[in-house]
């Protein structure tokens, strides 16, 4: 009976493993989303612009009233020596009271430079740390397509390689046979059974690239992935646009050179806000202060308040160069942020250019390798007529084999580089979007 209950909350506590495993994500937009919201990298980017929207409230905040309270409460004894002006005697006098202090102080800046420049550097820092979000996430999506592609290579190898494993095994089988029967040499029976062996230890790097492929995408989204969704599109699309249109638009429209931009402006922010630190503070100032016993020396005086309202004004002269030094520093940081932003531009460029030639050559190789398939399958034929015709030997047969079987794989080796080709593209054009995953989530289909 034991055993029964056991057996029973075991199922209860795996049936729900089972049913999650089973709704796993498996196409490429599934992942993408789940990505989007559970992946570190993206989160902590989210944090960072948090942190700048409270770095921007703390700036301003130098800019709204500042109200103060202030409490006191004394327990006093007072000893005092008294002299009679008439006999020259002297007293001694002691009183213990309570002394009671109250002030509520209000400050307004009516002109403080620095802090408002300060106020909308953080603006810019803000859109900073935006943009450094959204190239974050194009850089996640070209991991997760790149991993996910990976995967689906390495299942069409394993396809290939499995229809190569049963033709083989079939061969091996009739040359067998026709050994025993004295109609074949035992060398091409060897010959055979070893290609066999070639085939079967290639299966198991494929297996294992698969196992490794479906590891790096759940690294991205967080979750066990069992099992992707297919290629299924036969003719993918040309590459759209042209190369110079491309960079044009990459460098106005990049995440990266965008946060760039803003980071020069914030920099400038802080330029002005140091040179400001020259200036003077003016500020509105108001009390009220109630007091009991609580004078000078907390010396016993008749309950009294006292209402105040003034204008303050802080000049600035001497603060052993501190504030020039943070000038310098603030117009070597903008310096370095400039020349960031100019090396980042001239990558961008070089690497969209680049994403373009490549994704043509990968558009190319496509039809290229499909009609080396082709090729390889006719010369495998041939091969195959002339062995058993007697006129070729089975070691030239296993090596059009072979060759198909490469040819094979680059075939599908092109089609899935030139879809990385194509998101590197988007990527290095900062267009990258949910719309192009949702395109090539379109041309998958699960099995």
């Amino acid at each position: 009976m034991r055993n029964k209950y056991l057996l029973i909350l075991l199922f209860t506590l795996l049936s729900p493993a089972a049913q999650a495993a089973e709704e796993r994500p498996g196409n490429l937009l599934q992942l993408y989303d789940l990505a989007m919201t559970s992946n570190p990298i993206v989160e902590g980017r989210k944090y960072s612009i948090m942190q700048a929207e409270a770095q921007k409230d703390q700036a301003r905040s130098k800019l709204l009233p500042q109200v103060s309270a202030t409490g006191f409460i004394s327990w006093n004894e007072l000893n005092q020596e008294t002299t009679n002006a008439f006999t020259r005697q002297t007293t001694d006098f002691t009183s213990q009271y309570q002394g009671l202090r109250g002030v509520v102080q209000a400050r307004q800046a009516l002109f403080d430079l620095a802090s408002y420049r300060a106020y909308e550097g953080a603006g810019f820092t803000i859109k900073q740390a935006e943009q450094d979000l959204a190239d974050a996430r194009m850089g996640l999506a070209t991991d997760l397509v790149d991993r996910y592609l990976e995967f689906l290579q390495a299942t069409d190898e394993a396809g290939y390689l499995q229809g190569e494993l049963d033709l083989t095994d079939g061969d091996a089988q009739r040359i067998r046979r026709l050994y025993e029967r004295a109609m074949a040499k035992v060398t091409d029976l060897y010959e055979v059974e070893a290609y066999y062996q070639t085939l079967k230890t290639r299966e198991l790097e494929i297996h294992n690239a698969k196992a490794v492929a479906l590891e790096k995408v759940r690294e991205v989204v967080g979750t066990p992935v069992i099992d992707l969704a297919r290629l299924t599109k036969e003719e993918l699309p040309a590459v759209p646009g042209q190369a110079d249109q491309w960079v044009a638009n990459a460098v106005l429209h990049h995440p990266a050179i965008q946060a760039l931009q803003h980071a020069m402006d914030a920099a400038a922010k802080t330029i002005a806000s140091q040179w400001a630190n020259h200036l003077p503070l003016l500020s509105l100032q108001t009390a009220g202060i109630y007091a009991k016993n609580g004078g000078f020396d907390n010396r016993q005086l008749e309950p009294y308040t006292v209402g105040t309202l003034g204008l303050q004004l802080n000049m600035p002269l001497y603060s052993g160069g501190s504030v020039k030094a943070g000038e310098r520093e603030a117009i070597a940081r903008f310096e370095m942020t400039k020349y960031k932003h100019m090396q980042k531009q001239r990558e961008i460029e070089r690497e969209t250019r680049t994403a373009y030639l490549n994704a043509q050559t990968a558009y190319s190789r496509i039809a290229s390798t499909a009609r080396e398939v082709e090729a390889r399958v006719k010369a495998r034929d041939g091969q195959q007529r002339g062995y058993e015709l007697g006129a070729s030997t089975i070691v030239a047969l296993l090596e059009s084999k072979k060759n198909l079987l490469k040819s094979r794989f680059g075939y599908a080796k092109a089609r899935y580089d030139y879809i990385r080709s194509l998101v590197a593209l988007r990527v290095w054009g900062g267009t990258l979007s949910r719309t192009d995953l949702e395109e090539i989530n379109s041309w998958l289909a699960r099995h």
